[in-house]
């Protein structure tokens, strides 16, 4: 019983686990450093290329955002979380918002002319975006093209772009009669 509460604490000194640390928006300062990075100035420290991350992608865009960097030696590390980023300055605010939006951009989706399968683990989807019609190409589709909650339609193309639904009962009903076979 020892042996393996030594190796709990162990875990826990070398991960940091259960760790949140709240970051005071009052103390952070973001910019564009000279290579246009978005870089972080927090308690006399310099963090140079800082990632954001939203913690809870789809349902809170501007709260719980991550920041991190790489240290020295490659090591990804976070430095803490914003709790809600309506409390920086408008200036900074404006900063992360853009960044976060190009990072996230994920059109949605409005209209399913068809989906084909090809029986080779592929398959196609003529749709309308809020970027305009498409037909994206999806692998394996009961991995990415699923229902993330009894309304919210998420995919991922064999090239990375994402797409969501928020609600597909706004759909038009021939695209939920496609649309039904494959959800």
């Amino acid at each position: 019983m020892e042996n393996t509460n030594r190796k709990v604490m162990d875990l826990e000194e070398k991960f940091e686990i259960d760790r949140l640390e709240i970051l005071d928006p009052k103390a952070l300062k973001f910019y564009k450093d000279p290579s246009n990075f978005i870089s972080l100035k927090y308690k006399d420290e310099d963090y140079f290329n800082v990632r954001l991350t939203r913690l809870v992608p789809f349902f809170s865009k501007t709260t719980y955002i991550s920041v991190a960097y790489d240290n020295k030696e490659n090591e990804f590390v976070e430095i803490g979380v914003i709790k809600d980023m309506a409390e920086l300055e408008p200036e900074q605010y404006k900063l992360l918002d853009e960044y976060l939006e190009y990072k996230y951009y994920m059109p949605e989706i409005t209209k399913i002319y068809s989906i084909k399968d090809n029986n080779r683990g592929f398959i196609f989807v003529d749709l309308d975006t809020t970027s305009g019609r498409k037909t994206i190409c999806i692998r394996d589709w009961y991995s990415n093209f699923r229902m993330l909650t009894e309304s919210l339609l998420y995919a991922v193309d064999v090239d990375g772009n994402k797409y969501s639904c928020p609600d597909i009962d706004k759909l038009d009903k021939k695209s939920l009669a496609i649309l039904e076979i494959f959800v």
